[in-house]
C-alpha cells in the first residue's frame, strides 16, 4: 500500500524513538557523552516536527473516486492495525523505566535505585491492556453479533446522508454549577434520512488512553461529508433490545458504509430507532463476498491535542539532554531521571484529556454548547430530539 509522506515521517519518529529506547537498554550508562541515543531522539523529534508542519491545518483528503455499487458488503472487518499506535504503546509501557534506569544506575545507593524503578516496573502492567486492544482489535458482542447477520446474509439497513460529523457539548439538566459548568461531550455522526428527520450514530467508547476510535470519525466525516452513507444494524435486532434493557450500554451496535466502501464501527441510540428497525422494506440482503473497508486513520496535527503532547514529550528531552551529554552525575541524574519518566509516564493521559475536550474544527463542526437546564435547548435537533445523541 502507498504510503505519503506524512506517514512516513510519523512512523520514522515512532522508529527513531524505538531505536534510542533500545539502545539505552541494550548499554548501561558507560562514561562518556552517548551521542547515539541522543541522535536517534532528535532525530525522532526532527520527523514528528516535520509531520507537524506538513498536516498543520491539513485538508480532509478527497473521497475515494466513484465505484460501482455492489451492495451491502457481507464482510464487516475489524479495524486496521495501526503499527505506529502500537509502537507508541510499547514505548509508552517501557520507556519511563528505560529513562530512569539509565539515569540513576550506578549513580544512587541502590536502594534508592530499587525504590525509584518499582513502581516504573509495575507501570508497564498499566499499557499492556490497550496494547491487547490495538494488536487484537476485538469488536464488542454487540458488533460481533452484527458481523454475523451480514456474513449470513441479511441486516437492516437505512441509506442516509451525512450532514457532519458533530461534536455535541451538554450540559445535563442535574448539572448545579452556574459559572463555568463542565459539559458532557459526545462526537457523532450527524444523519438526516429521506424524510429530513435527523438521526445520530456515536463511536465506540475509547479506553483508558491509547488509539481513539473519534479520530476515524472525524475523518469519516470530513471525507464522506454532505453524500449518502448506509447505516447498517444487525438483523436480530430484538436481541439486541432485550440485553440493553437489562444492561448497558442501551444501544444498538451498527456499521456506517460509504457507497464506496469505507466503513467505521458506532453505536446507535434506542430512542428513534424504531422506526427504522420496524420496518420490513429495510430487511435487505447482503452481497456474498462483499467486504467493506475500515478507514484508514490518517492523524493530522491539532495544536490543542498534539501541543500538549509535544511539550510533555520535551520535558522527557530536556531532562535526558544532560544526561546523555554525561554533564551530571549522582543524585542530580537520578532528579532529571525521574523527571524524564514522569513526564513520559504523563503524555498518554494529557493526549487522552485532550482529545475528549478540543474538537479538530477542519473536521467536525461544532454548534454551540446545549444547556438542557434551559427549556427548548435541544429544539434544533428538531423530531429526533436530544435523545439521538445518546
Amino acid at each position: 500500500m502507498k504510503r505519503t509522506a506524512p506517514e512516513v515521517l510519523r512512523a520514522a519518529a515512532f522508529g527513531c524513538a524505538a531505536v534510542a529506547l533500545v539502545l539505552c537498554l541494550a548499554r548501561d550508562r558507560a562514561d562518556g557523552p552517548r551521542l547515539d541515543v541522543l541522535a536517534a531522539l532528535v532525530a525522532g523529534a526532527a520527523c514528528a516536527g516535520a509531520w507537524a508542519l506538513m498536516t498543520r491545518g491539513a485538508p480532509a483528503p478527497p473521497p475515494p473516486g466513484p465505484a460501482p455499487w455492489r451492495g451491502l458488503p457481507s464482510v464487516l472487518p475489524r479495524d486496521r492495525v495501526d503499527w505506529c499506535a502500537v509502537t507508541g504503546m510499547l514505548l509508552v509501557a517501557l520507556a519511563p523505566f528505560a529513562a530512569y534506569r539509565h539515569a540513576a544506575l550506578g549513580e544512587v545507593h541502590e536502594v534508592a535505585l530499587v525504590l525509584g524503578a518499582l513502581p516504573l516496573v509495575l507501570w508497564v502492567l498499566v499499557p499492556l491492556p490497550v496494547l491487547w486492544s490495538l494488536l487484537v482489535r476485538p469488536l464488542p458482542e454487540r458488533h460481533r453479533l452484527l458481523a454475523r447477520d451480514a456474513r449470513e446474509g441479511r441486516v437492516v439497513a437505512v441509506r442516509f446522508e451525512l450532514e457532519a460529523g458533530e461534536w455535541v457539548r451538554i450540559i445535563d439538566e442535574e448539572n448545579r454549577r452556574l459559572v463555568d459548568p463542565e459539559p458532557d461531550v459526545a462526537q457523532m455522526l450527524k444523519l438526516r434520512d429521506a424524510h429530513g428527520a435527523y438521526y445520530g450514530v456515536q463511536p465506540q467508547g475509547p479506553g483508558l488512553f491509547g488509539q481513539s476510535p473519534v479520530g476515524r470519525f472525524g475523518l469519516f466525516a470530513a471525507t464522506f461529508r454532505g453524500g449518502p452513507v448506509w447505516v447498517v444494524w444487525p438483523d436480530r435486532w430484538e436481541a439486541v433490545l432485550a440485553v440493553a434493557r437489562r444492561q448497558g450500554p442501551p444501544s444498538y451496535p451498527v456499521a456506517v458504509v460509504s457507497e464506496t466502501g469505507e466503513m467505521v464501527w458506532g453505536y446507535s441510540a434506542i430512542t428513534w430507532s424504531d422506526r427504522y428497525l420496524t420496518d420490513p422494506a429495510n430487511r435487505l440482503p447482503t452481497v456474498p463476498g462483499a467486504a467493506a473497508r475500515p478507514l484508514r486513520h490518517r492523524p493530522s496535527f491539532h495544536a490543542p491535542l498534539h501541543g500538549r503532547l509535544f511539550a510533555s514529550l520535551g520535558i522527557a528531552l530536556a531532562a535526558l539532554t544532560p544526561l546523555l551529554l554525561d554533564l551530571v552525575s549522582g543524585a542530580a541524574s537520578a532528579w532529571l531521571g525521574a523527571l524524564a519518566a514522569v513526564a513520559l509516564a504523563a503524555a498518554p493521559f494529557v493526549a487522552s484529556r485532550a482529545a475528549a475536550r478540543f474538537p479538530d474544527p477542519a473536521r467536525w463542526h461544532v454548534p454551540p454548547v446545549q444547556d438542557f437546564r434551559v427549556p427548548g435547548s435541544g429544539e434544533r435537533w428538531g423530531e429526533a430530539g436530544p435523545d439521538a445523541t445518546a
